[in-house]
């Protein structure tokens, strides 16, 4: 434990950054939630399941251009200072956070409305793709030789707690809202309060100091001038490996924080407070754990680890599928608790696999692509892909095929990279 033993500094770095985090997961569940709402308001209702697939379409919209937040920020960060991209970011993400809440439906402003909703939705994921590249650089650069694992395995725990935030709020609109006001205005607390928790965070992470390894780059002159020839250059040994880690995470991350509790909702017959406290006790689960995995990782081989999580994910597939088509609530909850120990893994040292990937010269620019790729092509569209696949085969359990492939990709990686 002396090992993974954190000074004030550190602990300093990992609460700033942890609440600083919370807002952009909170808006992930917010709007996962929210969705069929958003659906009704912001769609012409031509039928239930095509608005729906419209609203997770335009959250999966939000991830494409995170790839080039991430070149933005990263490009801030490895050039300016980690402090100044960590910083901006959350300002910006800011601001549209708070305009969603006061957009007019369709019903007020016809197509306007759903445009408007995709444009805020597509700058909001600019800083968007600055804000886990920032965290991961922060908790990495802060960390010592010994506790690198440890420290970055935070970097979902502000993730984790904006989604538990989120839930709880959801959970006092469904019980103490109306249906009426929460249609009429009430959904749009959950922007503007987004908003709010914006503004603490700006705070918080106006009072970090730039990261040591940044400040020694600097100090030796070794600032990076050719961040984009440099990537470029090793975009098949870097990049595409670094995205292949991030795979299944994204995948199985965005499954049950969106799909997941619509199909509970659907076909399990569960009421929203059952729904609601299912997906809690998830939530609780891994966010506690994250920190003692990576303590482990500390530890033990980080490699087997990774290898051996991918395959569990893989081996749990089948029986999902199974439990899914009988609709057996047991073999669910099961199956369902047994797949949180290998995400909780993958998730826990996904932060520590990119930040040891890249140089320090490119190191925000990196995670920054590699991260937004994963989380642009296959967490957004997580949701949307597995609607299509359930219209196309009426199989409630088809997404398993998608997280398959994910799944095999990122065991692939594992098995032919990582090395400790």
């Amino acid at each position: 434990m002396e090992k993974t033993a954190l000074n004030k500094e550190q602990i300093h770095v990992i609460g700033a950054v942890t609440f600083g985090n919370i807002l952009e997961w909170f808006e992930v569940y917010s709007f996962a939630y929210l969705a069929p709402i958003l659906a009704q308001k912001f769609f012409s209702p031509q039928s239930g399941v095509s608005s729906l697939m419209l609203a997770f379409l335009v959250f999966g919209l939000g991830f494409i251009t995170r790839p080039i937040g991430g070149i933005i920020f990263g490009r801030i960060g490895d050039r300016i200072g980690r402090k100044k991209a960590f910083v901006l970011s959350i300002i910006v993400l800011t601001v549209p956070t708070f305009m969603m809440g006061f957009l007019p439906t369709y019903e007020t402003w016809g197509i306007a409305a759903p445009i408007s909703l995709c444009l805020l939705r597509l700058i909001q994921s600019i800083p968007t793709g600055g804000e886990i590249p920032g965290v991961i650089c922060y908790l990495y650069e802060n960390a010592n030789e010994n506790n690198k694992r440890y420290m970055t395995s935070w970097n979902a725990v502000g993730n984790q707690i904006g989604a538990i935030i989120g839930l709880f709020e959801t959970f006092l609109m469904e019980n103490y809202m109306s249906d009426a006001f929460l249609s009429s205005w009430g959904w749009r607390i959950s922007f503007i309060s987004g908003g709010v928790i914006g503004l603490a965070g700006i705070y918080l992470r106006h009072t970090l100091h730039e990261t040591p390894v940044f400040l020694k780059l600097k100090q030796s002159h070794k600032v990076d001038r050719e961040t984009v020839r440099q990537l470029l250059a090793n975009f098949k040994a870097k990049i595409g490996i670094g995205t292949a880690y991030g795979l299944v995470d994204a995948a199985t991350f965005y499954l049950i924080a969106t799909y997941v509790p619509t199909f509970i909702n659907d076909s399990l017959g569960l009421s929203v407070n059952q729904n609601m406290f299912i997906s809690f006790v998830i939530l609780l689960i891994t966010t506690v754990l994250l920190p003692y995995i990576g303590r482990l990782a500390d530890r033990y081989s980080n490699r087997w680890m990774c290898i051996g999580s991918a395959l569990l994910v893989i081996a749990l597939l089948y029986p999902l599928s199974v439990a899914m088509s009988n609709k057996d609530i047991v073999s669910l909850s099961i199956i369902g608790f047994l797949f949180l120990l290998p995400i909780s893994c993958i998730t826990a040292l996904i932060a520590y696999l990119l930040g040891s990937l890249f140089p320090p010269q490119v190191r925000f620019t990196g995670v920054g692509v590699a991260v937004n790729l994963a989380d642009g092509i296959v967490g957004g569209f997580t949701p949307a892909i597995a609607l299509l696949l359930l219209q196309f085969t009426g199989d409630q359990s088809a997404f398993c095929w998608y997280i398959f492939i994910c799944a095999l990709i990122s065991l692939i990686a594992y098995a032919t990279t990582l090395r400790d």
